[in-house]
Order: C-alpha cells, then structure tokens, then sequence
C-alpha cells in the first residue's frame, strides 16, 4: 500500500512528457481554428465587395437616362468582375414611382407604388428570373424603400452574388448561398431612368439655354 502512494507521488510530481500526444490533442483544434477564422473573414470580404459592387451599378443609373438589354448585361459582367463572382450572378433593375398621395405611398401595407411602365423592372440574361410586376414589387421591394413624395421616381438595384466557402460547411458552419443587396438611389441628372426598347425611345429631355 506505502509502495502504491510512493509511485502515485512520484508520478504526480514527474514533469515529463510526448509531444506527439500533446500535438495529437491540439493540432485538430487547432486546425479549425483557422479554417473557421479563414473562412469567415472571406465571407464578410465578399459581402463587402458585393455590396460596393451594388452601389456602383445603382451610382451609375442614377447619373444617366436611358439604358438597355446590353447594357444591363455589362452592368451584370461588371458586377461578376467587381464581386469576384460566378457567372450564377444577376442584376435586377426597377424603376419605382409614387403617383398618389404621400400617405397612400408610404403608410399603407402594402405601399402603394407603381410601375409606370411594364417594362420598368428588367433582368439580367441567363439569370432565370423574371422582371418585377407591381404585386410583386409592392410585397418584396416596399420594406426597402424610403417615404416617397407624390410624382417621385427611384431606382432600385437588386444583386446577387454566389459564394462558395473555401471549407467544407461541416466543418466551418457556413454553407454556400447568394449574397443578395439591395440598394436605392434618386436619379441625379434626370427626373428617371428610361428603358430603352427600340432606338427611338427615351428622347433625351431639352436643356434650357
């Protein structure tokens, strides 16, 4: 018995060790320790390039009067190019309007804002989505939209960007998804954004002198 306490005092006073066992306790720890924290600074990374990509593209409409077909697919290749993204990205482009009363506009539920046009929400090609109809524009878009006057127009710049994590989600706990901003701008130069069907439409609108 005085033999066995000895040796367990003895044993509890020994300072030596393996580091392999040490190493074969840390080392997965530790591992996922980097990849967690790697992956989820790209993520943030990517939302913040996405984002930015966004407020270009909603900068830019706002500033010029007309657009097209081509164009709107530039705008979604830039997109692509400026977000590090795949070609699954799209742009969504919709040009909002209040033609009621303040309080019609902006305190219902649902809003009651419109499309001029049909043709005022377009997308992008090859994104498998369908423009907005003003049902659908009213559910989605009004919760973004700022109190409106009556006779304003908006420009609101859907964008999604997909993101594929560098891990395996199992181990990081972020899976793959679409990162999805939405932005609106006031047109800057011209009372709103005019969608170009045919080479006659959207006159540009006389100067004064």
């Amino acid at each position: 018995m005085w033999r066995s306490v000895q040796h367990l005092r003895g044993f509890s006073r020994r300072e030596g060790g393996t580091v392999t066992v040490e190493s074969v306790i840390i080392l997965p720890l530790l591992l996922f320790g980097v990849m967690a924290t790697y992956t989820y600074f790209d993520a943030y990374r990517r939302q913040n390039l996405a984002l930015k990509a966004n407020y270009a593209i909603a900068d830019f409409l706002s500033r010029t009067h007309n657009y097209d077909q081509t164009a709107l697919n530039g705008l979604d290749s830039l997109f692509e190019y400026m977000s590090y993204t795949s070609d699954e990205s799209w742009v969504r482009v919709t040009v909002v309007w209040c033609d009621d009363t303040p309080a019609r506009c902006n305190d219902r539920n649902p809003r009651l804002l419109k499309l001029e046009h049909d043709w005022d929400s377009q997308v992008s090609e090859g994104s498998g989505l369908t423009p907005h109809t003003q049902l659908t524009m009213r559910e989605q878009l009004g919760p973004h939209i700022p109190k409106m006057y009556d006779g304003e127009f908006l420009i609101v710049v859907e964008t999604a960007a997909k993101y594929e994590p560098p891990f395996a989600a199992r181990w990081t706990g972020i899976y793959p998804r679409d990162l999805v901003n939405i932005s609106v701008t006031s047109p800057r130069e011209f009372d709103k954004l005019c969608w170009k069907r045919q080479p006659s439409d959207c006159p540009l609108p006389p100067t004064s002198s």
